[in-house]
């Protein structure tokens, strides 16, 4: 990578970003003048003519424009001022599975431990709108993955991925949230404190100038940013129309392994997450079984308070060996489609692993 100074960083940081702000110049126009010219800052600086050959000369106008001038300097003051730093891609720092996109962002914000790019990481992803069994299970396979030494990542929207975050902020781990808007102001606004823990014992990234507002068009870009920092990201819920499952079109396009959580199959919150499972994502059942998929250590489920009630009688209807579910039902007097759901809630804690023919065993 080219070695620059410290004034010719700043330079850079800033001609990228002006060139970013100007209208027409999109991403595969911006890397078009960087590889042509060498830097942003020699782009910025080239004769109109020179310029309009590359980004037009719509851009040509628009690049004297002074207020995209002074919004640049403005957002760069602010980061100043929240000690977050632009990475641009021409970084040693800058993740290389970002570098490999066909349109990778030219520079990221970076508020808080920036040493969390270096570490092995999962994205975490799902629905806004979850059940309570949904956001156990979030919390709790966070956590699980924060003490094997994983960093959770996610985009800390409500539902699946604020509970992803807490849960690795619970037990002291680490967490990375990329932003679809400058890094500046938490969004949604009612995840403020979250914000703040994450900022002073996480990551936050973003791709956007301090500043930006959370605009739609943002989201799918923070989603293939997503998709690009883990090494493997795993739907927790999602409905058919969630907007995490643009989360995993980008990670199937990128060769990321794509995990899906199991749920009710009468459940409209499990819709998509369950189409997955259909359509070839890898099951997750228990936190024990994936932290053994990725090679890490696990504690089994016996170190882990007994389920009580209902679920445990289920459980304990186990211990003979495998029983389908109308056995397990009529031994624990309950309704058929009541067993099942809380053979699926015990399912996905890791006590319980399902055989076809609807018939369960314990967890080995």
């Amino acid at each position: 990578m080219e070695s620059l100074t410290s004034a010719e960083r700043e330079a850079e940081v800033r001609a990228l970003l002006v060139l970013d702000q100007i209208p027409g110049i999109g991403l595969k126009t911006l890397a078009a003048l960087v590889d042509h010219f060498t830097s942003g800052r020699a782009a910025l600086a080239a004769t109109d003519r020179a310029f309009s050959v590359v980004a037009g000369q719509r851009a040509v106008v628009a690049r004297r424009d002074t207020e995209i001038q002074d919004r640049v300097a403005a957002g760069l003051n602010v980061a100043n001022r929240l000690h977050a730093p632009a990475l641009t891609w021409s970084d040693d720092e800058y993740p290389i599975m970002l570098r490999n996109l066909a349109d990778p962002p030219p520079l990221l914000f970076l508020r808080g431990r920036r040493e969390l790019l270096s570490t092995p990481r999962i994205t975490i992803v799902g629905a806004r709108k979850v059940t309570p069994r949904a956001r156990d299970f979030a919390r709790r396979l966070a956590s699980a993955l924060a003490r094997s030494g994983y960093t959770v990542v996610s985009g800390m929207a409500l539902g699946i991925d604020g509970c992803a975050h807490q849960g690795a902020l619970d037990v002291g781990g680490g967490t990375l949230a990329v932003l679809g808007r400058g890094p500046d102001r938490a969004y949604p606004a009612s995840h403020g404190r979250l914000f703040r823990d994450i900022v002073a014992e996480g990551l936050v990234v973003s791709e956007f100038l301090p500043g930006t507002p959370a605009l739609p068009y943002h989201f799918p870009l923070r989603n293939l940013v997503l998709a690009a920092l883990g090494q493997a990201v795993v739907v927790v819920e999602a409905s058919r129309r969630s907007g995490s499952l643009i989360t995993v079109e980008y990670a199937l396009d990128l060769g990321v392994d794509v995990y899906a959580v199991p749920g009710p199959v009468d459940q409209p919150t499990c819709e998509g997450s369950n189409a997955l499972l259909a359509d070839g994502a890898r099951p997750l059942v228990s936190v024990e079984r994936f932290l053994e998929e990725l090679g890490v250590g696990s504690s089994g489920p016996s170190e882990r308070p007994q389920p009580g009630g209902d679920e445990g009688l289920l459980l304990a209807g186990l211990d003979r060996g495998p029983a389908h579910v109308e056995e397990l039902a009529a031994m624990v007097g309950l309704g058929v489609s009541d067993a099942l759901a809380l053979l699926a809630e015990l399912e996905v804690k890791g006590w319980v692993e399902q055989r076809p023919g609807l018939r369960f065993e314990r967890a080995s």
